[in-house]
């Protein structure tokens, strides 16, 4: 397996201070959910604190996009991340001197939300510009598999340190987790931005250009039309994964932790498996693979919602559906890898910014969206007969856009 991307010595210092602030967020997402229950015993108020972390990814990301593409990226990136430290430590301070109320809590959490929105973006205008050229898509499959080893490690981790050494000393750990980032951007260097400078405008005229550039660009049309189509019928699903585990399989807490490091060990395998395919791939284009990855998704989604009514001896439907959440998780982020890559290949650094933004809205505002209309549907006709539709509308979408794509070459 090949990581060319490492070679570079930035490269591998970036890479280590992110394994350790990605292993942090996903502790924190446990520190704070756990503490949101401690505090109230309401389930609305653990989901209240969610969707204050998630929602600002939606409404700032665009906003963070012009702005990274206007300002010294290094700075921007070494005070979002120091920001993310800082308010570990503050909760720290609360939890220990018995000042943490649910109104701070939320308040701590809305400061993450707005804060880590940043940094998506951020680290995905970042990473291009700490590689050569050459190596910008293997660099992103690293990064990905960064990503997924703490979606696996991290969660389990956060669990194991509360239970074990108590609040105080994991979250106090935490913070260490989220200093490590800015402490290894203080080392990186990274290359100057490229293309001719453009002149300021008001901020919401140069998202609308930011958002034209990608329009009139056929490749990153393609593919942010296939990450909207993607998230919007498959990553959705991942998000009502509580109900799927009690409602179909009358699964406890347990059971949800295995989808969710089924969902997790699918998207490592993906991620590693990219990293050793990138470099053989065409400069420019989607692959292949995404577009397969596409159909399994979609049939991960119907077996996923009907594996229970499977009767084979000696195997319990159980597995099946693992299997299904493991299909799902690879097929995502099979997807979301490279079609990250795609956008990144066709980009300068005049735009990087304000299109990644624009990706990570279609990547995570439409699966939140997606996860409202799943939890509706739900509701109305059943879980898994919503799976079905959204897997068949998915199939009818995807053959639509390959008809037209095909009509146009």
């Amino acid at each position: 397996m090949r990581f060319r991307a490492l070679n570079s010595k930035d490269f591998q210092i970036y890479t280590a201070g992110n394994f350790f602030a990605m292993n942090g967020i996903w502790i924190n997402r446990v520190i704070i959910g756990w503490l949101g229950w401690e505090l109230t015993g309401l389930a609305s108020i653990v989901g209240l604190l969610s969707f204050l972390i998630f929602a600002p990814t939606v409404i700032a990301s665009p906003f963070f996009g012009v702005i990274i593409d206007r300002v010294n990226l290094k700075k921007f990136a070494i005070i979002t991340q120091s920001i993310i430290a800082s308010t570990a430590f503050a909760l720290l301070i609360l939890y220990y001197f018995n000042l943490l109320a649910i109104l701070n809590l939320c308040l701590i959490a809305l400061v993450i939300g707005i804060t880590t929105s940043a940094d998506r973006s951020t680290r995905m205008t970042l990473v291009p510009r700490i590689v050569e050229k050459d190596n910008i898509a293997n660099a992103i499959a690293v990064h990905g598999i960064n990503f997924n080893s703490a979606r696996l490690i991290g969660p389990a981790l956060g669990g194991i340190l509360i239970d074990t050494v108590g609040f105080n000393l994991t979250i106090f750990i935490n913070f260490l987790f989220f200093l490590c980032m800015p402490v290894a951007l203080i080392m990186v260097n990274i290359r100057k931005r490229e293309g001719k400078t453009q002149k300021k405008k008001n901020i919401f005229y140069e998202f609308l250009d930011g958002a034209k550039f990608a329009y009139n660009q056929p490749v990153i049309l393609k593919a942010c039309i296939l990450t909207a189509l993607f998230s919007f019928c498959v990553r959705g699903a991942i998000e009502i994964l509580p109900a799927i585990a009690g409602g179909i399989y009358n699964q406890s807490a347990q059971g949800l932790g295995q989808m969710l490091a089924g969902a997790g060990a699918g998207a490592l395998v993906a991620a590693l498996y990219i990293a050793s395919q990138r470099s053989n791939d065409p400069e420019k284009g989607v692959p292949l693979r995404v577009y397969v990855s596409s159909i399994l998704g979609f049939l991960a989604l119907i077996l996923l919602g009907y594996s229970n009514l499977l009767a084979i001896p000696y195997i319990d439907s159980w597995y099946f559906a693992l299997f299904a959440v493991f299909m799902i998780g690879f097929s995502m982020t099979i997807n979301g890898i490279d079609l990250q890559a795609v956008v990144q290949l066709e980009l300068d650094d005049v735009y990087r910014g304000r299109v990644m933004s624009l990706w990570v809205v279609l990547v995570i505002g439409v699966a939140a969206f997606s996860a409202i209309l799943m939890g509706l549907f739900a509701d109305l006709v059943g879980i898994g007969t919503t799976l079905m539709f959204f897997s068949v509308l998915g199939f009818i979408l995807f053959t639509i856009m390959l008809v037209f794509d095909n009509k146009k070459n």
